[in-house]
């Protein structure tokens, strides 16, 4: 299941901003990171159908400009008291008897309540602020390290504006219940039996006051000065490059244009921006990118996928590691040449992607590197769930499963609800099953009594990241997608 914290952001932003404009936070250990000023980084993502996790480099506004001044405090635009109570019990009851034999009967409950009232407050730096800041403050000279070390990657970076944070400490305890009664009985043999069992658990979480629950961000445009991007475009990015160099827009283009042309039958965006808008919320567009990496892996030797299967197992544990082997693989297949080694298991995959020469096997570390970019959506529990899997049959019915959801789901801009037939989870449809928690992961709801998903569009970036995660370990394990 969810964290606690988890499951009260989702609750509150489903009566604050019920359309999704603000990017949850994750956990309750990043809720102090995400305040507003603060600067943020986000790769370039590897597919069209998910978008990569911000990332907090530990700067704000006020570290990039001169004067080093504070910044204006952000304006309060609304308070909530929200409340909200969850109080589900689900009851079942079976008897097996068969005349002269004997008869077996079972029953079990379970049942689950939370009980919480949050008070939160909007806050939100306002446009005049940064026409203010525009005026009076310039670049610091030189640029600032880790400024230089994001441009080098070619990551863009954020600025945070607008955060819901809670006003008083909140305090949420959530209990789950389950007992199980079973009885026997053997006409004849005198034989009789009965048994009986009762779990609970209770979670308790303080959220402090003043925690970020969610945050909305815009765009820092940079070169040769400084500014922010107030309506989206995709087109922009952070550091202006020339094309002749490390222009990674082109090169993403390109990357999956590589996957695309290892199928034969597979043809999207050729059709320029609008083709890219069409593939984005299609999932037969995703299937064919998707499939396009699995026909490459699948041409490789059984010994060869199974030490790149070993090591990308120990490396999804290792989030630093993991990071900087995607980032060479990008920085490498963007400007050809040589890769830097590395030590571990990042070191051993490189070494399966490399010719005698160090150069790339563009045709190998494409779609690791979509692989790796898949991944790194994913929330850590869901990562530590497909390493434990990976030596598993497991992985090819979680695929199908997630498969059915996100095709019949599909178009993924408005709220549906998937119904799941019985052959895709078998007995393993339950809070604690792997599958489950996967989606749930997600941000998507389930139901036990009726097997039922509820469809968000909040969930396409993580949904589509999972599919594709779980199609290219099934093709490393299995062979041939």
């Amino acid at each position: 299941m969810p964290s606690v914290f988890v499951e009260v952001v989702r609750s509150v932003l489903k009566e604050v901003y019920p359309r999704g404009e603000l990017t949850p936070v994750d956990s309750l250990g990043n809720s102090t990171s995400f305040r507003p000023y603060c600067l943020l980084s986000r790769k370039l993502s590897s597919s069209w159908f998910w978008k990569s996790r911000y990332r907090c480099v530990n700067l704000s506004i006020k570290d990039i400009l001169e004067p080093n001044a504070p910044e204006p405090e952000p304006e309060c635009c609304g308070r909530y008291r929200i409340s909200f109570t969850v109080d589900g019990n689900i009851h079942g009851q079976v008897t097996l008897a068969d005349t002269g034999h004997g008869e077996i009967s079972g029953a079990a409950a379970v049942s689950n309540s939370c009980n919480v009232s949050v008070n939160v407050r909007i806050l939100r730096v306002a446009q005049n602020t940064w026409e203010f800041l525009q005026h009076e403050r310039c670049l610091r000279q030189p640029e600032h390290r880790i400024l230089q070390q994001l441009r080098s990657r070619g990551d863009d970076v954020f600025v945070v504006t607008e955060v819901l944070q809670t006003e008083e400490e909140v305090q949420v305890t959530q209990t789950n219940s389950r007992k199980g009664l079973g009885k026997f009985a053997v006409p004849g043999a005198f034989l009789k039996g009965e048994g009986g069992g009762q779990l609970n658990r209770k979670k308790m979480v303080t959220i402090p006051a003043g925690s970020v629950l969610a945050f909305r961000v815009t765009q820092l445009l940079i070169d040769p000065t400084w500014d922010i991007l107030l309506f989206p475009d995709e087109k922009k990015r952070t550091f202006e490059l020339p094309p002749s160099k490390n222009d990674q827009r082109s090169h993403s283009f390109s990357l999956l244009a590589t996957l695309r042309s290892i199928g034969a039958q597979l043809k999207l965006l050729e059709d320029g921006i609008h083709g890219e808008q069409v593939a984005r919320n299609d999932f037969q567009g995703l299937r064919a990118e998707v499939k396009a990496g699995c026909t490459q892996l699948g041409y490789l030797g059984m010994d060869l996928r199974q030490q790149l299967l070993l090591d990308i197992g120990r490396i999804v544990l290792d989030q630093p590691n993991m990071e900087a082997l995607e980032a060479s693989l990008g920085q490498a297949l963007c400007r050809g040449g040589q890769v830097e080694p590395l030590d571990g298991p990042a070191g051993s995959i490189l070494d399966c992607l490399v010719l005698p020469s160090g150069e790339l096997v563009l045709e190998l570390a494409a779609p690791i590197f979509y692989l790796l970019g898949a991944l790194t959506v994913l929330s850590e529990t869901q990562q530590q769930l497909l390493a434990n899997a990976l030596e598993t049959t497991v992985l090819s019915k979680q695929l199908e499963l997630v498969e059915h959801i996100l095709e019949k789901s599909s178009p993924w801009q408005k709220q549906s609800y998937v119904t799941l037939p019985h052959r895709l989870f078998g007995n393993s449809w339950h809070e604690e099953a792997p599958i489950w928690i996967l989606l749930e992961e997600c941000g998507l709801m389930l139901q036990v009594d009726t097997p039922q998903v509820q469809w968000e569009p909040t969930s396409q970036s993580p949904t589509c990241a999972l599919y594709a995660s779980l199609a290219l370990l099934s093709s490393l394990s299995q062979g041939p997608y």
